[in-house]
């Protein structure tokens, strides 16, 4: 059987098995930063009509969702420091635009998140203002101390000078945090993540969900009281639509994600410490941390759709450039694809990623967030216009357009691994097993009630010649990405990910 007709077999297991199942546990998700991802009107910023524009190519690469980084009117060209949470951003277009964008994705079998960043608003937020003046029914919106207690924040002080008094600002002095121990902001954030559950979205990706409650001690991560939130808050979500779901910043260590699963019942993590261990095994070419990290994912983490993996996001080095060693080795990028598309979880690719773009020169965190390249024309088919921020590379084979109809291009190659993936009930929803493997070899038992499959990575750069009866137990076998019949011995080039079926 081809991996393509396993595709309807995908879909009427979906419906029985899973129904109601949210996210589902063969989603494959997308973020989109949309001031870098498509300008439809030649501003130079990136907008959703242009993201509604983008969704048949999301589709044709298979996912099944997109995180939209934020869209709220904010005075950062990120948006993370939100001034109005029930309004888009004049760049991004209106409110009708959204609605227009959340149809066509659901038209398409796409889910929409958005992302809520509940633990602070801007400076310039009307709340926050009004606390600033000492308006009564605003000033307990955010944690105010008469003087400094001396807490050090994410980068720098925590409390900052305004008037007489000091204010709680994690992040920035420009990222006042909200005071979630006042219930009436509790209410107000129950009201938000109403509105936008009754526009159509599908979820949210809640930021920086481990910093929303501190201690009276200065402790700003993972208090009680922060669980407690966010049970709370999901809890809430899951009243307004039985469906919706929360996927949590939770950028810590893998026991403390645990928690939040088990005693606040979040439905996904980004699992950091894998994405720490998968990269680390990509640069060292060593198997190590990452066994390692699976193992101790499947003790801590039995429901594989709770961990969400990745291998870049809009505050890391991309992948195409990726931590200082791929260096455009798109023999290491394929091999990061195969790993993060065949391991337990629910993925996350950041835009671009699938194409090897790389990072922009320098440090900035814009360098990260560069345009999206479309085709090889003056502006990138990103606009007709002078784009917010200079392209990362001007190759023309890092384009959509250059790699659209190249079966063995990087964009082929994800998606192949992403049909393939959502097609098997071993890849998107199995157990795994780490085996005993060759030095420098990955190997995997991925098992679900209806199959087992093997996932075996060569992290080297040589070809190794494995014994598939050994490692997978199989007289004969089939390689599922290239339908490959084998048997006996098997020769496994370098920097490359095989999944081996029995032989169909």
């Amino acid at each position: 059987m081809t991996v393509f007709k396993w595709l309807l077999t995908l879909a009427l297991f979906s419906l029985t098995l899973f129904a109601g199942a949210q996210p589902a546990p063969d989603s494959v998700f997308y973020e989109i930063f949309v001031r870098s991802f498509r300008d439809s009107d030649g501003d130079g910023i990136g907008d959703l009509r242009g993201a509604t524009e983008g969704l048949d190519y999301l589709q044709d690469l298979g996912v099944t969702g997109v995180w939209l980084m934020p869209i709220h009117p904010s005075p950062s060209y990120h948006g993370y420091d939100v001034t109005d949470y029930y309004a888009i951003h004049p760049d991004y277009g209106t409110m009708a635009d959204f609605e227009a964008f959340v149809a066509a994705a659901h038209e398409r079998g796409i889910e929409v998140v958005l992302d809520l960043v509940v633990n602070h608003t801007s400076s310039q937020h009307p709340w926050f203002l009004a606390a600033a003046a000492g308006d009564p029914a605003y000033r307990d919106f955010y944690s105010w101390s008469d003087e400094n207690p001396g807490w050090r924040g994410l980068g720098g002080p925590a409390w900052h000078p305004e008037g007489d008094a000091y204010y709680l600002g994690l992040f920035w002095s420009e990222m006042p945090d909200l005071n979630f121990r006042n219930p009436a902001v509790q209410t107000e954030m129950e009201a938000v993540a109403r509105f936008w559950l009754e526009k159509g979205v599908n979820g949210f990706r809640v930021d920086a969900i481990q910093h929303i409650i501190e201690s009276d001690t200065g402790l700003i991560a993972n208090t009680p009281e922060n669980v407690e939130w966010v049970r709370d808050f999901t809890a809430f979500v899951k009243s307004v639509r039985e469906d919706a779901y929360l996927v949590g910043e939770t950028w810590t260590d893998a026991a403390t994600i645990a928690r939040y699963h088990e005693r606040a019942g979040l439905d996904v993590s980004f699992n950091y410490p894998l994405f720490d261990a998968l990269t680390s095994a990509v640069q060292r070419r060593s198997v190590t941390s990452l066994a390692f990290a699976l193992e101790q994912d499947e003790r801590l983490y039995p429901d594989t759709a709770v961990r969400g993996t990745f291998i870049s996001n809009h505050d890391q080095i991309r992948p195409g450039t990726a931590l200082g060693f791929l260096r455009r080795d798109e023999a290491r990028l394929r091999l990061a694809a195969g790993l993060l598309l065949t391991l337990p979880g629910v993925p996350f690719l950041y835009y671009g990623e699938e194409l090897g773009m790389p990072n922009g020169p320098g440090e900035a965190d814009e360098e990260k967030r560069t345009p999206m390249r479309w085709d090889a024309s003056e502006g990138a088919g990103f606009t007709t216009g002078t784009p917010w921020h200079p392209f990362s590379t001007d190759d023309p084979a890092i384009t959509v357009a250059a790699q659209d109809e190249d079966p063995d291009s990087l964009l082929s190659l994800y998606r192949r691994l992403i049909a393939l993936r959502r097609a098997r009930p071993a890849l998107y929803a199995g157990g795994v097993t780490v085996l005993e493997a060759p030095e420098g070899v990955l190997a995997l038992r991925r098992e679900a009630p209806q199959e087992t499959l093997f996932v075996l990575a060569n992290l080297g750069a040589e070809p190794q010649e494995l014994d598939l009866r050994a490692l997978t137990g199989l007289e004969t076998a089939t390689e599922l990405l290239s339908e490959a019949a084998l048997a006996g011995r098997y020769t496994l080039p370098g920097s490359t990910v095989a999944v081996i079926g029995e032989g169909e």
